[in-house]
C-alpha cells in the first residue's frame, strides 16, 4: 500500500483501516496499540474509536497523521478535506464546499456553464475580455475564470448549483443596476395535491420564456432563475425537480 493511495479515497477512515490491515498482514506484532504509540497518543483506544466512527480526528492528530504518512501538499490537502467533510454533517453549506473541492467536475459548475455561454456571444473575440467582465459577478479573479473549462455538467449537483446562484444574486445587488435585474420571492398557501401541477406550469413557462428571449445574436448574458418547493416537511415528496435552466435538464 502506498501513502499516495489517499488520493483515491473519499472516506479517510477507510484509508486508515486499509493501512492498518496492510500493516497487520506485513509486519509481525503490529496492532492498534503499536500504531497508537508511533503516533504519540496518550489514549490506547483513540484510534479504535476513530475507526469505529465514535469520534473524529482532532486538529493536533490531523497534523500528526500527515507527518506520519509524510504526505505531499496535495495529499495533505485531500486528507484534510476528507476529515472536514466528515465533520461537516451538521453544516450543509460546509459539506457542499468540501464536496466541491473533492469532486473537481462539480466545482464551479455554474461558472463553467456561464463561461461557455459567454464565449458563444459575438461581442467577445477572446476569453480574456469575457473573463475580465465576468470576474466581478462570479466573485472570481480574471485568472480564475480563464482557468475554468467551459461546459455544461452532465449531472449538475443541485445543492452546488443552488449555492452558486445565491452567490450571483448576492453580488448582483452591488454590481448590476436596479433597472437591469429582477428578483422576487413569494410565499403562498397551496393545496398539497396541486404542487406537481404548479411545477409543471412553471417548467412550461420556463421553456416559453427561454424560447422567446434566447438569441444567438444577443449581446447581454442574462441569469434566468426560478424555483418552487414545499416548505413544510409533512408534504408528500415530489419526485420531479425544477432545473435552473432548460439547457441543464
Amino acid at each position: 500500500m502506498n501513502k499516495s493511495d489517499i488520493l483515491n479515497y473519499k472516506d479517510y477512515r477507510a484509508f486508515l483501516a486499509d493501512y492498518n490491515n496492510w500493516r497487520s498482514e506485513n509486519r509481525a506484532g503490529w496492532s492498534l496499540s503499536v500504531w497508537t504509540r508511533h503516533l504519540g497518543l496518550s489514549y490506547p483506544s483513540a484510534l479504535s474509536m476513530i475507526l469505529n466512527r465514535k469520534r473524529h480526528i482532532g486538529d493536533k492528530l490531523l497534523e500528526t497523521m500527515c507527518q506520519y504518512f509524510e504526505f505531499t501538499e496535495l495529499e495533505k490537502n485531500h486528507f484534510t478535506n476528507l476529515v472536514k467533510y466528515e465533520k461537516s454533517i451538521e453544516s450543509s453549506t460546509l459539506r457542499i464546499m468540501v464536496l466541491n473541492h473533492l469532486d473537481g467536475d462539480k466545482k464551479n459548475s455554474l461558472a463553467r456553464y456561464i463561461v461557455r455561454e459567454g464565449l458563444r456571444m459575438p461581442r467577445f473575440e477572446d476569453a480574456e475580455s469575457l473573463a475580465e467582465m465576468l470576474g466581478p459577478i462570479l466573485g472570481m479573479k480574471t485568472s480564475e475564470v480563464l482557468a475554468l473549462e467551459p461546459g455544461v455538467p452532465e449531472k449538475p449537483d443541485p445543492k452546488s448549483m443552488h449555492q452558486e446562484v445565491l452567490g450571483l444574486l448576492d453580488r448582483s445587488f452591488d454590481l448590476v443596476p436596479k433597472e437591469s435585474r429582477q428578483y422576487s420571492t413569494n410565499f403562498i398557501r397551496m393545496e398539497r395535491s396541486r404542487l406537481p401541477e404548479a411545477i409543471a406550469r412553471l417548467r412550461a413557462f420556463q421553456r416559453e420564456f427561454i424560447a422567446e428571449f434566447d438569441s444567438e445574436a444577443g449581446e447581454s448574458l442574462v441569469c434566468f432563475q426560478n424555483a418552487v418547493f414545499a416548505m413544510l416537511n409533512e408534504s408528500s415528496p415530489v419526485t420531479e425537480t425544477l432545473p435552473s435552466s432548460s439547457k441543464l435538464s
